[in-house]
């Protein structure tokens, strides 16, 4: 933009051509700014940590779990950036998708944390694909989560919660089968059974030593007598009833 200043100098004071100068500079100077595109951080991967808040181990575990994603169809990508031109998260996020290529067509999930001057802010764009492995009420608790981690300034937890919550939603745990339940039916069957088996050859035990301290005439319980045959000690059985002797 150019800008032309036609003026006299005769008769003009010094301060007023001072302060036109000046003017005509700034104005310049405006008009130059506008001429530069504005900046944006460059995707680098699944995983932009320009805010370098990941260990090694975080960016190494959620690498996997994205891959793992990947080859189930749900394309995820995280930003975490500590500048905004725009000062506005979502005008912010709207420029990234368009820089990097992700909306229309080619649309891929998106988390971006994104620091607003002295706080931070996030904002989610999910896919169809994404969007259907929550229901409505999990996936507002998932955004509420996301925004108080935000709030704190928790960036670290807040992208490892993403991740690994959408991971968990497209791999959940697998839950006992019927089959495992059946076995262990099983076994508490055998240890009955066992027990029942243990109980009937102690009852019997029990029984048959009854009997051998029992008086075969009448059944009355025998005692006993110590005695002395040839220099021998030796017991002896007897019924106290009947006078039978073992």
């Amino acid at each position: 933009m150019k800008i032309v200043l036609e003026y006299y100098t005769s008769g003009k004071n010094p301060s007023f051509l001072a302060s036109v100068i000046i003017l005509s500079l700034i104005s310049i100077f405006l008009s130059s700014i506008g001429s530069y595109p504005i900046s944006l951080p460059k995707r680098i991967g699944k995983i932009n940590d320009y805010g370098n808040v990941l260990t090694r181990r975080d960016r190494q575990k959620l690498s996997d779990q994205l891959d793992q994603l990947n080859a189930k169809g749900i394309d995820l990508i995280l930003l975490i950036s500590t500048r905004d031109p725009y000062l506005n998260p979502n005008i912010f996020t709207s420029k990234i998708r368009a820089k990097w290529g992700i909306r229309g067509e080619k649309a891929k999930s998106l988390v971006v944390f994104v620091k607003e001057s002295d706080k931070w802010a996030v904002r989610i764009f999910l896919t169809t694909e994404t969007t259907n492995l929550f229901s409505p009420e999990g996936l507002t608790k998932c955004r509420d989560s996301l925004e108080t981690k935000a709030d704190a300034g928790d960036i670290r937890s807040g992208a490892m919660y993403a991740i690994n919550h959408l991971y968990r939603k497209a791999f959940p745990p697998v839950k006992s089968t019927g089959s495992g339940q059946n076995e262990k039916n099983g076994m508490g069957w055998v240890y009955i059974v066992s027990g029942i088996a243990g109980g009937i050859l102690l009852l019997g035990a029990l029984l048959r030593w009854e009997g051998m301290n029992r008086c075969p005439r009448c059944g009355t319980r025998l005692k006993t007598s110590k005695g002395n045959r040839q220099a021998r000690k030796e017991t002896e059985k007897y019924c106290p009833e009947c006078g039978y002797r073992d």
